[in-house]
């Protein structure tokens, strides 16, 4: 998918709740922190590409795992968008220069209590990362198109304090919160869901 068809589909879609389990439970929640990642898309030779990091080791939350570049808000951040582009600057290098904002997807809520604006935007120019040693592990480029196969997708049970939730795995070792962003950015560029269990 290059970046015409992907901006025909993302504006042509109307807007989505999308699939929040903890929706209800979170939402009211008296310690929610508000947090906002960057869904950076790069187009290479025709097809787009998500930016991801995978987190070092030493982070206080989801170390190691496979995350959009992203972080909590500050009080001097003005939105989401400002947060989005300060973390991706801090913990990438990527300009806010390069950057062109596309839209946001649903607020998701975390287990970590954190209520996520997710921000989507592409990357209009080149840029050459400088990785954040303390947070960013390495940061690589995944084809859109893996995501798409609903076969490829996959919600699998896992039980949680509150009940058994569904919880996404997709390609790249993605899984978690960030595989539910995806899940709902596949969605509302008209895709199917993923199906229950393997």
């Amino acid at each position: 998918m290059d970046k015409t068809e992907f901006l025909l589909r993302f504006q042509l879609q109307p807007g989505s709740d999308g699939e929040d389990p903890l929706r209800s439970i979170m939402s009211t929640h008296p310690k929610l922190r508000d947090a906002a990642v960057l869904i950076a898309l790069e187009e290479i030779e025709g097809e787009l590409h998500l930016l991801l990091t995978e987190r070092t080791a030493q982070m206080p939350t989801h170390a190691g795992q496979i995350a959009f570049p992203g972080g909590k808000m500050d009080r001097d951040d003005a939105s989401p968008w400002h947060t989005a582009l300060r973390e991706s600057w801090e913990e990438i290098g990527l300009p806010p220069q390069s950057v062109l904002r596309i839209g946001e997807l649903p607020v998701f809520h975390t287990i970590s209590r954190f209520r996520v604006f997710p921000q989507i935007a592409l990357i209009t120019q080149p840029f050459e990362p400088v990785l954040s040693e303390r947070e960013v592990a390495r940061l690589f480029r995944a084809p859109l198109v893996d995501f798409l196969e609903p076969r490829e997708r996959w919600k699998l049970p896992v039980r949680r304090p509150n009940g058994v939730q569904g919880v996404y795995f997709m390609p790249h070792q993605v899984w978690g919160a960030t595989a539910a962003m995806i899940e709902q950015l596949v969605r509302h560029l008209g895709y199917a869901e993923s199906p229950f269990g393997p």
